[in-house]
Formats: structure tokens, sequence, C-alpha cells
């Protein structure tokens, strides 16, 4: 029974091994930098090694990672300039440009923070954290917004929200607590321009947020960008990121957030297949 219990954790990590040989999370972050300013716009500390880039604002706003590390901090600006981010699909095997017929997904885990001065504070609805985003001009996809909860201004929490290209947010009617994070998930399908956005999904079969925006279609992202917005008023909420990860299949990018790392690398799979196998042969002969 041990030869057979053996043998299908063998085939189980085969088939791991082959799984991640055709990984396709582009790019994943666990901010796991020092504390400071991620870019290096106006002589910021640049502490990602320009793997993030600075793409609108920042005047004065920054986006840090926290003195904690392995977390980026997203403030509300007001009344000083915001900070917009990316970073690029780029890994060992070059840069990513979605294609025809392809679906994109990313995933964070996010935390919202209340910051507004009283109760009766309204969020801003058109503050949006997340997004993809093309390298020429700017066009943005399945925004992910932070919205008012169900109650109205000022009631307790907050709702995520979702605008496929520009506009108000479509709101999920779940209120979530603020401090609590949650794993978001967007997606962008390059042929129709569908946009997708899911909270805390089990599967891609959970239930999401759906916007179509006619004209959006055929959009060549390659970025994945945070957004630090610049308010009229002061701030409401402040946006905790741990981590990211983007690429075209649901389940790796889910995965890969999660876990704040890339797919671990074939060799490593095969490693402990050996280790197994070498444990294997020792009982067999003890």
């Amino acid at each position: 029974m041990k030869r057979i219990a053996f043998s299908f954790c063998a085939l189980a990590l085969i088939a791991m091994i082959g799984t991640t040989a055709n990984a396709t999370t582009f790019m994943s972050d666990s901010f796991s930098y020092a504390a400071g300013q991620l870019t290096d716009t106006n002589a910021g500390a640049n502490v990602s090694g320009g793997l993030w880039q600075t793409h609108s604002g920042a005047t004065s706003g920054k986006v840090q990672v926290t003195a904690t590390g392995e977390a980026v901090s997203v403030q509300d600006a007001f009344p000083i300039t915001g900070e917009d981010v990316s970073r690029l699909a780029f890994n060992s095997t070059g840069l990513h440009t979605i294609g025809a017929g392809e679906t994109w997904y990313y995933a964070a885990l996010v935390t919202i923070n209340d910051t507004r001065a009283g109760s009766g504070a309204k969020l801003e609805n058109q503050s949006y954290i997340l997004h993809f985003r093309d390298s020429g001009t700017f066009n943005f996809r399945t925004r992910a917004h932070v919205t008012d909860p169900s109650t109205g201004i000022g009631g307790a929490g907050f709702r995520f929200g979702l605008s496929g290209s520009s506009g108000n947010p479509l709101d999920f009617s779940a209120d979530l607590n603020f401090g609590q994070q949650y794993k978001v998930v967007g997606s962008y399908e390059v042929n129709t321009g569908q946009t997708n956005l899911w909270v805390d999904p089990v599967s891609i079969a959970s239930p999401s947020l759906s916007d179509l925006v006619p004209g959006a279609a055929f959009t060549l992202i390659n970025n994945l960008s945070i957004r630090q917005d610049t308010i009229s008023s002061g701030p409401t909420f402040n946006a905790v990121i741990d981590s990211v990860a983007l690429g075209d299949d649901f389940d790796s990018v889910v995965a890969n957030a999660m876990n704040g790392s890339n797919i671990p690398e074939p060799a490593s799979l095969a490693l402990v297949l050996l280790g197994l196998a070498g444990i294997a042969s020792t009982r067999r002969r003890s």
C-alpha cells in the first residue's frame, strides 16, 4: 500500500511540475522591499529598484512601502497631487502584451482603512485603486473602485466597485469592513472589452461584477497599475496592498497573489519529488 500511495504522490507532483512549467502568471510582487517611496519620482527612494514606474501625478504624494515591509500604502492625496504607478508584465521570458482571444487577470490582497474626518463624510466614489493599463495612450481597463456602503454616505464600511473603462462604477451589494483584508480579482477580455471584478472568489465561477464598455475592446494592455487619487477635500480612506499578481490564467494569478511570490520553478518541485523518492526507497530497504 505504501508503494501505491507513493505512486499517486509522485504522479501528482509530476503533474504539478508540468503545470508549473506552463504557468501563466507574468508578474507578481509581495512588496518585500525596504520601507520608503516605491518609485524614484522627485528623487524618491525607489525601493523597488525601478520595477514600478510613475505614470501620472506625484508632484508631492507618494506611494509608500510600509515601515514593516511587504505592503504598499496608497493614501488619498489632498491637497497635493497623488502618484499613480505601474509595473509591466515582464519576467524572465520577456515582456507580455495581451493578444487576440486572450483574457487577462490581476489579483491583489487589499485592506481598506477608514480615514474620514467624521462619520458623515462621503467616500470618493470616483476613487479607484487598481487597473490594467497600456504602455502608450494610458487607456485604463477594469478599474477597482472603493465606494460608499449600501446604507449611503457616512454609513459603516464600504463596497468595492467596477468600471470597465471610465465613469461611475457598478457596486457590489455586500458591505465590507474597514481594516479587513480582501482578495480582489479583475479581468479584461480583449476581443470584447468585457471586464469583471471578484471579491474573495472561491473560483472563476464565483459571483462577480461585469461591465462591457462599447469601444473598450482591443486595448493592448501590458501593465498593472496602482492609483493614488487626488481629491478635493480631506482624505477618506487608505488602501494597503500586500501583494499583487498579473497573468492570463485566473487560478495561477490568484494563487500567486495569495502567496506573494512567483510560482516555484520546476526544479524546486523536482527536488521535492526526488526527496520523496529517496524516502520511499529507504522504506523499501528497511
